[in-house]
């Protein structure tokens, strides 16, 4: 995917407050103030993972998430609070603007902390649906653009569907890096925000579906507080996940500190 869909697992959450002009704008275009949309300078969330299988069962995962904008780099920490068997674990990513990110994932255990490496980023992030290039993102200069439609409905609001491909001179990166083929991407007319997405994977006969839900405004910025994946195999559903969201604000924590090695082994403060 592209550095839209998920610049980090903080920044999953926020989108772009402003609305969209009475113009006609290109595909590309419509990506770029995706992007580029506003998503505070900090902002710290309370939420769960849910893990779903296919039989419906269900394991909860509580996290805070933290996320810093400095000059240059988006940085976002996850700390895993519950159950005891991942208690403690955490994830750390540095979205830089001019060169290739960097994320790192501390486990207890083994009290070790690990560099996720470029070749894993299309792997699973703690047994979810979602992966690290999902919580990364990538860069929207690798991929292709073409508006499928310009009239399409989500959750009663007017959407753009949009396809994603990659460029031939980044797709053997792409596919390095998210096993991704193509996408097809809902685009909120009015406020800039991707509210639903399909993706084709390059093996396994494997399409996801990405939803996001229950957006309200807080703090003048639109958020959503259901964000879920769910994996489907030659049609049929195989597991699923859940960000819920249960509290977030933004704009009232600066702290560098806290975006560290150091302070992943520490926990949150």
């Amino acid at each position: 995917m592209t550095k839209h869909f998920y610049q980090s697992l903080a920044v999953i959450l926020l989108t772009f407050s402003g609305f969209a002009q009475a113009e006609n704008l290109t595909a590309r275009e419509i990506m770029e103030r995706v992007d580029n949309r506003y998503t505070g300078d900090s902002a710290v969330s309370e939420a769960q993972l849910i893990l779903i299988d296919r039989n419906e069962r269900e394991r909860v995962r509580d996290l805070r998430l933290f996320s810093l904008e400095e000059e240059g780099v988006t940085k976002a920490i996850t700390f895993f609070l519950a159950p005891a068997d991942v208690a403690g674990t955490a994830y750390l990513s540095y979205d830089h603007d001019a060169r290739d990110d960097e994320a790192w994932l501390y486990l207890p255990a083994l009290k070790q902390v690990r560099r996720v490496a470029a070749s894993d980023r299309s792997s699973s992030f703690m047994g979810s649906d979602f992966t690290y290039s999902d919580l990364n993102g990538t860069t929207i200069d690798w991929y292709d653009y073409q508006l499928i439609s310009d009239n399409e409905e989500v959750d009663g609001h007017r959407a753009w569907l949009i396809e994603s491909t990659p460029k031939a001179e980044y797709r053997e990166r792409v596919s390095s890096e998210t096993g991704y083929e193509r996408s097809r991407l809902w685009i909120r007319q009015d406020n800039f925000m991707q509210v639903q997405a399909q993706i084709w994977l390059e093996r396994g006969g494997r399409i996801k579906y990405f939803t996001a839900r229950d957006i309200r405004e807080v703090d003048g910025i639109w958020t959503a507080h259901r964000i879920q994946m769910i994996t489907t195999r030659n049609g049929q559903r195989e597991h699923g996940s859940v960000f819920q969201i249960h509290d977030v604000t933004y704009n009232q924590h600066s702290d560098p500190s806290l975006f560290t090695t150091a302070a992943m082994q520490r926990g949150p403060q």
